[in-house]
Parts: C-alpha cells; structure tokens; sequence
C-alpha cells in the first residue's frame, strides 16, 4: 500500500513514550441510492429484485453488531445521488420537507454519519437540498461546491467515532474526517440550478487544499467520498478520475460512485493504479457499491497509532454484501415510506392518453424507434409554439432523443415498452428519467454534424471479427438520434468521421446553414459528452415540464414537423454484428426485419443478442 504522509492528530495525541496501540475500523457505505427506498420500479410497477434500502438496512445492521462483537470501530456513510432518481423522488420534491420526509425519516433512523453530494442531488434546485440538510441528524458534505448561502452543507466534516477498548487500550474517540467532491462537469449538466448560487471547483485542487486543513483541525484519518467514476484505461485518467484523487497526501480510505458500477470485482479492468481483486485505487482502500441499493460496501482497516499520536493504515480488507431478494426488509423504512409508495402507484395509474401502436426501445441503438419519434415531436411542438414570431421561428427545427433505458449497465430489465393501448403516467415517468426542461439551441451545419459524430461514438469499432454494437464503456444515453435531417452511420470508421450524407430536405447540409435544435438541458449543458452551448445559443429555455410536452404529443398523433422517412441507418457494407437488449424484444424482432436479424442466444447477465447486418 501506498504509503501516505505522516500528519500529527490536532486531538489529545499520548504522552511521548506511549506505547503503539492498535485498532480496527469497519467504513460502512451506500452510494447511488435514486431514492430507491423500498426496491419497487414505479414505471414498470413492479419489484426490482431486492428491498432497496429496506434491504440495506438489514445489512447495515448485521455489520454493525459484527463490529462490536470484534471490538471494532463502526461508521456508516452515503456518497450522494440520494434525493432524484425515481417518482417517489420527484413527487417529494414537490412537497415540504419535515421529519416526515421518507429519506429524511430512514436516513435518521439508520443513524448514518455523514453523507456526501452527488451532482443528481442538485436537480430539484438549491432550496430543496437545503431544506433536506437541515432536517438530517447528520452532515451533509461537498468539498468542491461553493454556495452563496451554504445553509446547513458543509465542505468538510470531522465525526467522532468511539474505539472500543481493546488489548489493555482504554477506550477512546477516532475523529474520521470526510471531504467529499462532485465532478467538475456537475457546473455543466446543472448550470441552470447553480448560476448566480454556486460555484464548483476542481476537484483535485480543492481537495489538496482541504486535507491539510482537516488534519490540523483534529482528523486522525481521512475518508473520502468521490462521486467519481474509474477510468477503465491509464491513458484514460485525468484531473478528475478517482485515481487521481486518491493520491492527494493524507487521505486513508475511498468510497466512489456515480458510474452505478462496483468494486472491488469484475465490473473494471485492472490496471495501474487499480487492484480489483483487493479494492485499491492509488494504493488507497477503496469501494464502490453499485446502485439503488444494490450492494453495501464493508471496508476493514486496521489501523495503528505510533508513540507520536499518528494513526496508520496497515492493511485492509475491501468487500461488497449483496442485497438480494432473500436479505429481509427492515419494517421501520418500509413504514417510513410506505404512504408515498401508495400515493406514487396510485398516481402513476392515472391515464394521460392512447397509443395505436405498441411503443418501445428495444431496437433504439439500431435503428429510429416510435419512441424516438414522440420525444422528438414533443420537443419540437414546445419549441415551434414557443418562437413563433420571433426571429428563431424562421430557421429550420430539429429535435435530439436520447436513448435512455436502453439496456447499458441497467441490465436486460432497463428498457420502455408501452403496449398499444392507454397511456398511463407510469409510462411518461418511464420516458423521462431525470428531471429536464425542454432548451431549443442555434447550431449551423457544423455543430450539427459535430454532435452527430458525438452521438456515434457509442458504437464499437467495427473490424473483421463479429462483435458487440455498442462499445460497453459507453452508456447507451449518450447516444442521440436527431430528427428534421438524414444521414447515415458507418461505424467501421474512426470516431468523428463516421456520419455520411447529412442531408436537410434532400440537400448536403452546409456548415454555416442555420438550425435549431429541440434538446433537453442536460445535453444542452454539455451532458453525456456533447459539445456545451454558449450562453448566445441558447435561444429559448422552456418552463413546461416534458411530461407535459409528452401528454401533449400523445394528444396529436397526426402532428409531424418533418417527413416520415427515419432520420439516420447504418452504412457498413454488409458488416454484421452483435446487438445486446431484453428478451422481451423478440417478440418484436420484425422491426428490425431490414438488418437480417438472427437470434443467438443469451448473455451470462440475461441479455438477448441478436446478430445484425448493418
């Protein structure tokens, strides 16, 4: 293990000549949670495979009493992503906040020690976060976000943490520090929540500025919570990848997030700088514990302080506990949201409208699918109503969708089907996953073809060898299909050379030929890897929410802003490969009849793959 410098406890450090004592620490930590309290899918109403943090708590609490029974040290931890994330989420973000609050209750009543912010934490608005920090018993923590009117949040956070007496040690206090930061492209994706209020820094810098400072006030040892992803390759690391966090002098242990992965185990590579078989990243103890409380991560230290008062991490032990289906639910969080479950379901029932056609994702990273296309003229009618008259109304509208639930690190469940029929709120809620506003932004003929070729980099290089689609580094949302134009994809070519043909009403589009495109503000901002707009092309940010814009759509189904040809296809000579979605796409497999598909059986993880001939 690495070795970190050496910093003097601001505490109560033991007379010289004490002798070396010795102890273990036990960091319990969730990450991720979407508020998934209970283990319920409020779009497809149904279980999700385990009890959420119910689940949890179950495990918490068996850890917790192993540790006294070992005469170890216990702390319980979050790394952010708590406050969005399902319906549940959204409809308590709409309410006052009280002690009643089903995160706030559950929170307390499994008496975490801190929690740190993760950039979805942000997106029901500064109040809200605020409102929530105050009525928690414990502190919320951003070292790397900067508010005019910080309120209840805090940038570091020092928690005392009782050490058992042991081995003729007396009992005494461990003062754990926590620091904490958000990616820096968190000023990005929710520029609209923080301008004016907040500014976020750079992660690295603000932690090589904080550890010193949380050392000399008192912190014997320092955990922090990166909402911050892996990077699967050396060349890959940067600024902000965890790696590089976890070498700032003076931190002891990591808990990571963000990318819904785990480790340690087989979800990264190994590589310089991360051991996956005993969780280390920079030599650091390290975890990340999936998602919507899919696992709790377990991270022993055993710890050793010199004569001097120096506490040392000798060795360690990184683990993760399933939460399955079998892993009892604690009743107390069930109770504590079962009144916001009912009134979630019941909610979601309501009927907002009807489809003539069965509508699903399936098939979305291989070809334009009817879901697609209602986002996209949901979009473009908000827009079109929007800039009538104005000097914007005069260009040509353009609309992005993304593929969102579309297989990825979500698994074979993480997919839309609405069934020909009723439209029901649970359905739109399934459409929408993260709270986003409809933004229409000016791009000329480049930009546009520069987000396309954004937009393509999902798909793996094609060679000679028959192999997966969709490069598995990269989620399935970051890929865009854009309707009003047509083009064609060839995903044998180097990235940023793969779009062919771009066309606009038949024509070669032109790099200075002016457009307006329908997107979400997360793209907008610069989300899942695009080009962030200026503040000048920014031409209209709408407050109708898209649930709404949806709603609307569905109500006109004759409604269309550009022919019914699909926007885009694959040109690749002939090349076949290998497209990874839900077992219940085959039944559907005729919409996809134009790419010679062949069923070929089933993934270890549960994915039907079907090859293609692009």
């Amino acid at each position: 293990m690495n070795k970190r410098s050496a910093y003097a406890s601001a505490g109560a450090p033991p007379p010289t000549g004490a002798t070396p004592a010795v102890a273990r620490l036990r960091i319990l930590a969730t990450t991720d949670l979407h508020m998934q309290l209970g283990g319920h899918d409020y779009v497809r109403d149904r279980p999700v495979g385990h009890h959420g943090l119910a689940g949890i708590a179950t495990l918490i609490r068996t850890a917790r009493q192993e540790a006294a029974e070992h005469g170890a040290a216990c702390i319980l931890l979050d790394n952010g992503d708590l406050l969005q994330g399902n319906a549940m989420a959204d409809q308590l973000a709409q309410l006052p906040v009280t002690p009643t609050h089903p995160l706030v209750a559950c929170l307390n009543h499994l008496r975490y020690d801190a929690l740190g912010l993760g950039n979805h934490d942000l997106d029901f608005g500064l109040p809200y976060l605020r409102a929530v920090a105050g009525a928690l018993d414990m502190p919320l923590v951003s070292t790397n976000l900067h508010l005019s009117e910080p309120g209840p949040l805090r940038q570091w956070a020092i928690v005392p943490c009782p050490l058992p007496s042991a081995e003729g040690r007396p009992s005494s206090t461990l003062r754990i520090g926590l620091l904490s930061v958000l990616p820096g492209k968190t000023a990005i994706w929710n520029r609209d929540v923080l301008e004016d209020e907040a500014k976020i820094t750079c992660p690295l810098e603000s932690l090589r500025s904080a550890a010193p400072k949380l050392r000399a006030a008192g912190a014997d040892l320092i955990v922090l919570l990166a909402h911050m992803g892996i990077a699967d390759e050396a060349e890959s690391v940067t600024e902000e990848d965890v790696c590089a966090l976890a070498e700032v002098d003076g931190i002891d242990a990591v808990i990571t997030g963000h990318t819904h992965r785990r480790f340690p185990g087989q979800d990264h590579r190994a590589r310089s700088g991360v051991d996956t078989q005993i969780g280390t990243l920079s030599g650091r103890p390290a975890a990340m514990p999936g998602f919507g409380g899919s696992d709790l991560a377990v991270l022993e230290l055993a710890l050793e302080r010199d004569a001097s008062g120096l506490w040392t991490v000798l060795r360690h032990e990184s683990r993760l506990r399933c939460n399955s289906a079998e892993t009892l639910a604690d009743p107390v969080v069930l109770s504590a949201a079962r009144l916001s479950h009912i009134g979630v379901r019941s909610h979601l029932e309501e009927i907002v409208g009807h489809t003539d056609r069965a509508l699903h994702n399936f098939f979305s990273l291989a070809m334009p699918t009817a879901i697609d296309a209602l986002t996209a003229r949901a979009q473009a009618k908000v827009i079109r109503e929007s800039v009538a008259g104005t000097p914007d109304g005069d260009l040509p509208i353009l609309a992005a969708a993304a593929a969102h639930t579309a297989g990825g690190r979500g698994g074979p469940g993480h997919f839309l089907h609405i069934p020909q029929g009723p439209v029901q709120r649970n359905h739109i809620a399934g459409l929408i996953p993260y709270r986003n506003e409809v933004w229409a932004l000016r791009l000329t003929g480049a930009d546009l073809r520069r987000r396309l070729e954004t937009a393509a980099e999902v798909f793996a290089l094609l060679g000679g060898a028959v192999g997966p689609l969709v490069d598995p580094r990269r989620p399935p949302f970051h890929f865009d299909t854009i309707y009003g134009v047509t083009y064609e994809i060839d995903p044998r070519r180097a990235r940023g050379d793969r779009i062919i043909d771009l066309s606009w009403q038949g024509e070669p589009v032109r790099s200075e030929q002016g457009f307006l495109l329908a997107t979400n503000q997360f793209r907008a901002a610069g989300g899942g890897g695009f080009e962030g707009a200026a503040e000048a092309d920014v031409a209209l940010r709408s407050p109708l929410p898209l649930a709404d814009a949806l709603i609307a759509a569905l109500a006109e189904p004759g409604e269309c802003f550009w022919p019914d040809a699909a926007p885009w296809r694959f040109n690749a000579a002939g090349a076949h490969s290998i497209l990874h979605t839900s077992p219940e796409a085959l039944p559907f497999i005729e919409d996809i009849a134009h790419l010679s598909p062949v069923p070929c059986g089933m993934t270890p993880s549960g994915f039907a793959q079907i090859q293609i001939c692009l």
